[in-house]
């Protein structure tokens, strides 16, 4: 399948320069993507909502998590997170902040998707 997300400049940069490897996502009232039904070998194209830049990346894997802590411990601080500090307490309050995370990942848990890039 073929897929098509909305990006923040910030993590689009970093999956393009090869230093963010993982992309984190859950269900929210803006975003109904079946995250649940991602798979190995589909494609996500990022649109960079600052400069309508895309970019293309296959998906390695996808993880499920039930807490963004659990999720960062297993994938690694360093994959997953474009902003600094690179830390596991840093990266639970930064998804904790963007809006309808925190209570959608108790309902629908929270994705690592993998991503190489094409």
């Amino acid at each position: 399948m073929k897929y098509t997300l909305d990006i923040n400049n910030r993590p689009f940069r970093a999956i393009l320069a090869g230093t963010k490897k993982v992309e984190v996502r859950t269900t929210t009232q803006f975003d109904k993507t079946p995250y649940n039904k991602l798979e190995s070998g589909d494609s996500i194209t990022f649109i960079n909502n600052e400069s309508n830049e895309t970019l293309t990346v296959s998906v390695a894997f996808v993880h499920h998590y039930s807490d963004v802590k659990e999720m960062l411990e297993k994938e690694g601080v360093q994959n997953v997170l474009s902003s600094q500090p690179k830390t596991i307490e840093h990266g639970v309050k930064s998804f904790n902040s963007l809006h309808g995370y925190k209570e959608e990942i108790k309902i629908y848990g929270i994705y690592a998707i993998g991503l190489e890039l094409l």
